[in-house]
């Protein structure tokens, strides 16, 4: 049993959890997007805090799932209460969807925060949404994806790629979602992860545009594994620059190792040298890959712009 006076601890239940900024999202975030959550930012020095913590733990076991509790430590962590704009403790925020719906400041007797979560999950609680179970908030999944991408451009991809995971989470059937978690294992070129990810697709999966465009890298590099090495179609090209075949070869290479930088060069490269062979067979690849990667990947940009600069030099 908590005394007054001592340091607040969580409580032995599956249904209370310390956050910090790490697992934040995980267990706020993520977590509200089933049920009520309830954020608890308290201090050690914080008398009200430790008086009302053990009913609130109380309250929240009873519940048994219906709503968790996550308690955060703004001594540990200023910037999470700087963050939600806390200016005293308790505050207690409850989130449903990712975002906060309802709260309260001061700490409050057990019977009122028993009033405070029945109300909480008679209004946002898996019973009170039976209707529209599994059907996805468009506004979330749109908040969530924009966070995603946003991260994404950023070069930020393991923030990206956590962020598209949350929203499947939200909505399995989100293919640009999906979509996503694949061109993050392309750009961090995770060969591995990606072959995987992509082989594990399905056909009617495979058929979206941006994931046709994953199952095109991977077929890509399917067929550079029967040509030379990139090391070895690098040492005949020191030897042998006009060997336009080499460099089409080690674009296939570059594609395989999802160093897509390093074959959009190659490519563009050897259209320079030679923009009519075999029938403008290197600029062919180029806009396949263009149109794998989508307008919105900031490769496509800059390699648009610079095949443009040597058609029309």
């Amino acid at each position: 049993m908590l005394e007054i006076g001592s340091q607040a601890k969580s409580a032995p239940s599956a249904y209370i959890r310390d956050a910090d900024t790490g697992n934040f999202e995980e267990l706020v975030v993520t977590a509200s997007l089933k049920n009520p959550v309830l954020v608890d930012f308290w201090a050690p020095w914080c008398g009200p805090c430790k008086q009302m913590m053990p009913s609130i733990e109380k309250v929240v076991t009873e519940a048994a799932g219906a709503v968790t509790l996550v308690k955060i430590n703004v001594e540990k962590y200023p910037e999470m209460a700087e963050l939600f704009r806390v200016q005293s403790v308790p505050t207690v925020y409850a989130f449903y969807q990712g975002q906060p719906v309802d709260g309260f400041t001061g700490a409050k007797a057990e019977k009122d925060l028993r009033a405070f979560v029945d109300k909480l999950i008679k209004a946002h609680g898996a019973a009170a949404n039976d209707a529209t179970a599994g059907m996805p908030d468009p506004q979330l999944v749109a908040k969530i994806m924009t966070a995603a991408q946003t991260h994404f451009k950023a070069g930020n991809y393991t923030d990206a790629m956590a962020q598209y995971s949350t929203a499947l989470d939200y909505d399995e059937k989100n293919m640009d979602a999906l979509a996503g978690i694949g061109w993050c294992f392309v750009a961090e070129k995770d060969h591995e992860s990606f072959k995987a990810f992509v082989g594990e697709m399905t056909d009617e999966q495979k058929a979206y545009a941006r994931i046709k465009g994953l199952d095109m890298l991977l077929k890509k590099g399917a067929e550079a594994e029967a040509l030379d090495t990139a090391e070895a179609l690098q040492a005949k090209l020191e030897k042998n620059p006009k060997d336009h075949q080499a460099r089409y070869d080690l674009a296939l290479r570059q594609l395989s190792a999802l160093d897509l930088e390093g074959a959009i060069d190659s490519i563009v490269e050897l259209t320079r040298r030679d923009r009519e062979w075999q029938e403008q067979k290197a600029r062919k690849l180029l806009l396949e890959l263009f149109e794998a990667l989508g307008n919105d990947h900031p490769l496509t940009s800059q390699g648009r712009r610079r095949l443009s600069a040597v058609l029309f030099s």
